[in-house]
């Protein structure tokens, strides 16, 4: 069963997105590409891309996520892509991946799928309405819908016949936690997200980074069954507060979507980010990642003993000034808690109400 979940919007809002509607049909194929591409890591391959917006009007992706721990401010980074995609003029499917949140190492136990599956649900809209992205085309799909179907599940065991437990370990070992005893249900998580490609009827799949041993699996195997090879679009992760990728299973990594003020300013000004150095920053990877390709812009203010209040117009001129100790971290880290705490205001104050939710999928 696939979930279709309509936009309520002002007339002003109204107005503004038929305007971008409008823009669409002049639009071309050059225009959709670099829409598509841009703030991206990988694109495999960009020629099956250009090809396939050459050939079909309304393509058609999806991007998948597993409702384990809460959602965190990483989630920014795949919206703002799957806007890209909306406006683009692709159908687009975002699939909670309820199963694969159980499977892998019973990350969410299942008891707690369907509420955490709503939670999920509920937050990537709030989060969406936050950013003004023109969601109503938008459809939400249950992993549980549709993926215990007979010829989902023929076709996964078609899979297991064709592939070896090493290859498919290899392919998910960024994703699932296997641990020194695998339990097998991380080994059938590659299979089942493959077929989820073919199932959802996507041209594109579409990730972070840390999916594309995945997808290249996927682009091996699906071929196989009869399927066409996916085109597969990455885009960069979002380091954690402590360096590696930031994960909702680890809450010592993460600024949650949840927190208030005070806790995200905090976080902020606690997070690695040492004067003049780029690598595992994730201020500066927020700043690069997230706040430049949605706003194009950022206002450092600070004293004027320290210089006055800065503009940037792009990334790069941050980043050679962080590099040149030019700007402090102190007073970036201040500015990112300034634009952090203005996008998620609207989302703390829509699950103002949903404590009942919250409590139900994380008791």
């Amino acid at each position: 069963m696939l979930y279709g979940y309509m936009a309520g919007v002002s007339g002003e809002t109204s107005n503004k997105f038929k305007l971008m509607r409008s823009l669409l049909l002049l639009m071309n194929v050059k225009q959709k590409f670099e829409l598509v591409s841009r703030n991206t890591q990988e694109i495999i391959t960009r020629e099956e891309l250009m090809r396939l917006l050459e050939e079909k009007k309304s393509p058609s992706a999806y991007w998948g996520t597993a409702p384990t721990g809460r959602v965190h401010i990483g989630y920014l980074i795949p919206l703002l892509k799957i806007s890209d995609f909306l406006k683009a003029g692709f159908k687009f499917k975002i699939l909670i991946a309820d199963l694969h949140a159980h499977l892998d190492d019973q990350k969410t136990p299942w008891s707690l799928l369907d509420a955490r599956a709503i939670y999920y649900q509920e937050a990537i809209v709030a989060m969406f309405e936050a950013l003004g992205v023109d969601y109503s085309k938008l459809i939400f799909v249950r992993g549980k819908d549709f993926q215990t179907n007979s010829e989902y599940v023929v076709d996964v065991l078609r899979m297991s016949a064709l592939t070896t437990l090493s290859r498919v370990k290899r392919s998910a070992a960024e994703v699932v936690r296997f641990g020194k005893e695998p339990k097998l249900g991380g080994f059938i998580y590659p299979l089942m997200q493959t077929e989820d490609i073919p199932a959802l009827e996507a041209d594109v799949a579409y990730s972070g980074v840390d999916q594309r041993m995945i997808y290249a699996f996927s682009r091996e195997l699906l071929p196989e069954l009869g399927h066409k090879k996916p085109i597969c679009v990455f885009t960069p992760m979002l380091p954690g507060l402590t360096g590696g990728k930031m994960s909702a299973s680890n809450p010592k990594s993460k600024i949650d979507l949840l927190d208030s003020e005070k806790e995200v300013a905090r976080k902020v000004n606690s997070a690695y980010c040492k004067e003049g150095e780029v690598k595992d920053n994730g201020v500066l990877a927020f700043c690069e990642y997230f706040l430049f390709p949605y706003k194009n812009k950022l206002k450092i203010e600070r004293n004027k003993k320290f210089g006055g209040d800065i503009n940037y117009g792009t990334y790069k001129e941050l980043e050679n000034d962080f590099v040149k100790k030019k700007l402090h971290p102190m007073d970036l880290k201040q500015a990112v808690s300034r634009e952090l705490n203005s996008v998620l205001g609207p989302v703390r104050k829509k699950f103002e109400k949903k404590e009942k939710l919250l409590k139900e999928a994380y008791p």
